[in-house]
């Protein structure tokens, strides 16, 4: 076996430990990683957060009941808000422009959940009742609707039109079609 051979100059020695030295000189492992802070900016009466690129879901909108769009319970947004408002940050105005809840009378706020898509209604949320009160609300104007425009295809000229009470359901269909096979002796399963 072939060794080599052992510098016995003292030079030497230290000129090859400063080079080893040199090259370990900074951290091999990084012990902190730069996490970018979130961005706090005001969207109407909401609080706009951005998590930058880097995030599966980079905005998130929290409202003043703490309630962030993504619906967790407990979102990093929220938290973001609470350290930009200690911070001194600007306050998000209160939602005055919103009508009262039909129901129970007591404020209302916006929820961009609940938008209407065909009917360009604003969602929102009752500060008592919650999305319950918005969705009771909203029923009752479908039905009082219904009630008043009661033709599934509306009249023409030379054409009646079509009502919804007119239309059948399977079952009375089963029953008119039962009566006359009684009334002709005819049996279909034979």
């Amino acid at each position: 076996m072939k060794t080599a051979p052992s510098p016995s100059n003292p030079a030497l020695l230290e000129r090859g430990r400063s080079t080893i030295q040199k090259n370990f000189i900074r951290p091999m492992i990084r012990e902190s990683s730069p996490v970018a802070m979130p961005t706090v900016s005001i969207q109407g009466y909401l609080y706009l957060v951005d998590f930058g690129t880097g995030s599966s879901q980079r905005f998130h909108r929290v409202n003043k009941a703490k309630e962030c769009s993504c619906g967790a319970t407990y979102c990093q947004a929220i938290e973001a808000v609470r350290l930009y408002l200690q911070a001194g940050g600007a306050r998000a105005p209160d939602p005055e422009g919103m009508p009262p809840c039909p129901i129970c009378g007591s404020k209302t706020y916006r929820d961009r959940n609940w938008d209407g898509k065909y009917t360009k209604e604003l969602g929102w949320r009752c500060t008592n009742g919650g999305l319950h009160h918005f969705l009771q609300a909203k029923t009752e104007r479908i039905k009082k609707n219904f009630a008043e425009h009661p033709w599934l295809i509306p009249p023409a000229p030379g054409y009646p039109g079509v009502r919804r009470d007119e239309l059948m359901t399977w079952e009375e269909c089963e029953a008119i079609n039962r009566k006359v096979f009684q009334e002709t002796g005819y049996d279909p399963t034979a």
